[in-house]
């Protein structure tokens, strides 16, 4: 069982006082409490103890008489009250009575039965409505009576300071409303709470920070097509307002018509609808503001009309087939030997042989004679006659050289070689 607590309050300056009461002190829930009654006197024959007021409510407990109601209440040194395992219910009013012989003397105590908090100490930053502000936040719920609570910076408290716009208490929650000028970047806000049953005082601390930004990469959009910019804030306390602007210089963009504005957390994202290459082209501004700053962020944005991919097909068709004909050209220009070799086998199914025949010299007796040693004589037989430039590709030889005139005779049936 826990010890004896008992915290003195001046009655005038507690909210719970009942007229005439003289102290007031508090209990915790399941503790112990000692009700002093104060100068007694040696002549006192009787002390009684009353819950409430003595001429309404019967006593309580009396040092001559043993009363039999609760055993959590007994008598210390016959005149101060005990009462163990506190309840709630316990809560209120009690006089203690000193009988004297000829007149009577009456002490009024209140008790008050505490419940300390029974969460943790929380504090946190926000903007004020106007955004101009620092608003701090201390809360630690849960607790009877109310904590008290005292914000802090660099060891002062926060209420002597002359940057402070206002300070709020309500319940279990205390906010300090400072004026930006004085914020700067890391800068740490201490709260410190206590409560008339707690022995410990809990902190919590903020420390403020400008925001910082990221966005994506550069988007592109084709124009008659949506597009969406994305702007994130990755740091600052408090929280950072996000707005989008056309340029520095101008105003904030607001959502309608082609602009969507969506904010989730701490993401903005600013979608274009049916992108114009004349007026959407550019870089926006992305700006994130809290008390402590100011952070911009340019994202850009490129418009593009859309490509025709039936055409860029056909133009790529046509150039490979110009390749592949330019190509074909030079190759047959210069090395004819290839027209040759087609044409031989578009001859099968005509039934033409090439005959290639040695010849020494020209036995037709001819005024001019042709002298190649070794000369090979080309004849065409059972087949029609050549086309010139048919004999002129065969006269460039197999094997690429270069022969002097060579005669070519051509014979229909049979002929013979000649001695």
């Amino acid at each position: 069982m826990e010890g004896d607590f008992a915290g003195s309050l001046d009655p005038s300056h507690h909210p719970f006082c009942f007229p005439g009461t003289e102290e007031v002190v508090f209990g915790k829930v399941g503790g112990s409490i000692l009700l002093l009654c104060r100068n007694v006197s040696k002549e006192a024959t009787e002390v009684v103890w009353f819950q409430g007021d003595p001429h309404s409510f019967p006593p309580l407990f009396s040092s001559r008489v043993a009363f039999p109601p609760d055993v959590r209440f007994s008598l210390v040194d016959n005149s101060s009250l005990r009462i163990t395992e506190l309840r709630l219910q316990d809560e209120g009013n009690y006089t203690c009575k000193e009988v004297l012989n000829k007149t009577d003397h009456e002490h009024r105590v209140q008790l008050l039965v505490a419940s300390p908090p029974h969460s943790a100490l929380k504090c946190w930053a926000e903007t004020s409505s106007s955004g101009l502000m620092l608003q701090l936040f201390c809360s630690w719920p849960g607790g009877y009576p109310y904590p008290t609570l005292h914000w802090r910076e660099e060891g002062h408290d926060l209420e002597n300071s002359s940057w402070v716009i206002s300070s709020t208490r309500s319940s279990d929650t205390h906010v300090e409303t400072l004026n930006s000028s004085h914020l700067a970047h890391r800068k740490v806000f201490k709260c410190v709470g206590s409560h008339v049953v707690e022995q410990e005082e809990p902190a919590c601390s903020v420390e403020i920070k400008l925001p910082s930004l990221e966005s994506d990469p550069p988007q592109t959009c084709f124009v008659g097509d949506n597009v969406t910019l994305t702007c994130r804030v990755t740091e600052g306390v408090p929280a950072a307002r996000l707005s989008w602007l056309r340029g520095i210089t101008q105003p904030e963009i607001q959502p309608g018509g082609r602009y969507l504005i969506a904010q989730e957390g701490n993401v903005s994202r600013l979608t274009i609808r049916n992108c114009s290459q004349g007026t959407d082209g550019g870089c926006y501004v992305c700006k994130a503001q809290n008390p402590v700053g100011l952070r911009e962020m340019f994202v850009c944005l490129t418009v593009k009309q859309p490509t025709n991919i039936v055409g860029v097909v056909g133009a790529v068709a046509i150039l490979s087939l110009i390749a592949v004909l330019t190509i074909s050209g030079l190759t047959l220009y210069y090395n004819p030997l290839l027209c040759l070799r087609g044409a031989a086998f578009r001859s099968q199914d005509s039934g033409d042989v090439l005959v290639l025949v040695d010849s020494e010299d020209d036995d037709e007796g001819k005024g001019e004679e042709d002298t190649v040693s070794g000369s090979t004589k080309y004849e065409l037989v059972n087949g029609s006659s050549a086309p010139a430039a048919y004999l002129s590709c065969l006269a460039g030889g197999d094997d690429g050289e270069q022969h002097g005139e060579v005669p070519l005779q051509k014979t229909r049936g049979e002929e013979t070689r000649g001695t």
